[in-house]
C-alpha cells in the first residue's frame, strides 16, 4: 500500500481565490474526501494542511515542512484555479509525476464534466520546489467560471483524485458532511477573480499607468497596464509585486514597498527560474510570469 501526504491550499487567515466557489473551503472538502478515499482502500495517508500560518510565505513554508516529516511516494497539493478559464489541470515540477498527474486530469474531467486542461510544468511553484519528495498541485477547477461552479461536488473530486493514485475505483466520506458547493450565485465582476490581480489592477489605474476593468483576471489590458518597476522603487505597486514573489516562495523579506537589494535578488531569482533575462527589473516579460500568463 502507498503512503501519501495530502494537504489543502491557503488558509482562512490568507485564503486562495473566491468567485462562484470559495478555494479555501472547497480545496479542504476535496482534501477531507481523498483522504478518507486513500485510507479506506488501506492506504497511509497524512494530513498536512496549515491553518495558521498569517502569511502566504508562512503559510507554504508551514506545509512543506509537515510534508518533509514523512518519506512518501507522493505529496499532493489540491487547490481551486482563477483568471478566466474553465477547467482541471495538474502541475508537475518534472515528467516523474506526468502519468499520475494525467490520470487525475482525466478522472477529475469525466466525474465533474469539465474540460480537460491537462498536465503543466512549473519549476517555481514553492511546493513542487520545496518537498522532499514527489508532488503535484491539484487546480481542480476554476472559482470564478459559472460553468465550473454548476457542475461542482467536492466528492466526486476527491474521489476521482483517490481513484487515480490508488490506480482503482475508490470512495470515501466527507466530514463537510455532504459534497454542495458554495452557491454558484451570480456576483459582480469586482468580486470574482484573484484578490491579488484585483488589487494589482486597482493600484494601476489609481495611478494612472491604466484605465481597465477591475475584475481580477489577469489578460492583456492588465499586463499593458503594469509598469516597469527596479530597485529605487517604492510605493503600493512594489509591494504588490513583494507579496507576489513571497508568494511563489521567492522571498523578497519584508512587504514594505521598497525595491531595495532584496527585492532585486528575489526578482532574479524568478526570472532565472521562469527562463527569463536576470536584470532584476520588472518589465512586461516578468510581469506576464508573474501575472501567469
Amino acid at each position: 500500500m502507498g503512503v501519501y501526504n495530502v494537504h489543502g491550499g491557503h488558509n482562512f487567515i490568507v485564503p486562495g481565490a473566491k468567485g462562484f466557489l470559495d478555494e479555501t473551503t472547497e480545496d479542504r472538502k476535496v482534501t477531507a474526501r481523498v483522504i478518507s478515499a486513500l485510507r479506506a482502500a488501506g492506504h497511509t495517508v497524512y494530513d498536512c494542511t496549515d491553518d495558521s500560518g498569517r502569511t502566504q510565505g508562512q503559510n507554504l513554508a508551514n506545509i512543506v515542512a509537515k510534508c518533509n516529516v514523512h518519506p512518501v511516494d507522493l505529496n499532493i497539493s489540491n487547490h481551486l484555479n482563477a483568471g478566466g478559464g474553465t477547467g482541471v489541470e495538474v502541475w508537475c515540477y518534472d515528467e516523474k509525476t506526468k502519468d499520475i498527474a494525467a490520470a487525475i486530469c482525466q478522472n477529475v474531467s469525466t466525474a465533474l464534466g469539465i474540460p480537460n486542461r491537462g498536465v503543466k510544468y512549473s519549476k517555481s511553484l514553492y511546493v513542487l520546489r520545496k518537498t522532499s519528495g514527489r508532488a503535484i498541485l491539484v487546480e481542480c477547477c476554476f472559482v470564478d467560471s459559472q460553468n465550473d461552479a454548476s457542475h461542482w461536488d467536492a466528492d466526486k473530486c476527491g474521489d476521482a483524485i483517490a481513484s487515480a493514485i490508488a490506480g482503482k475505483a475508490v470512495a470515501g466520506t466527507t466530514a463537510s458532511g455532504g459534497s454542495q458547493a458554495s452557491a454558484p450565485v451570480a456576483q459582480p465582476a469586482t468580486s470574482s477573480g484573484n484578490d491579488w490581480v484585483r488589487r494589482l489592477q486597482t493600484e494601476c489605474n489609481t495611478q494612472g499607468f491604466s484605465n481597465q476593468r477591475v475584475d481580477g483576471i489577469p489578460g492583456k489590458n492588465t499586463l499593458a497596464g503594469c509598469p516597469t518597476c527596479r530597485k529605487g522603487a517604492r510605493g503600493n505597486i512594489t509591494r504588490l509585486i513583494q507579496e507576489r514573489l513571497n508568494s511563489l516562495g521567492f522571498n523578497c523579506g519584508k512587504v514594505d514597498g521598497i525595491f531595495g537589494t532584496g527585492t532585486r535578488a528575489a526578482v532574479i531569482a524568478f526570472q532565472r527560474a521562469h527562463g527569463l533575462t536576470t536584470d532584476g527589473i520588472v518589465g512586461q516579460n516578468t510581469w506576464r510570469a508573474l501575472l501567469g500568463l
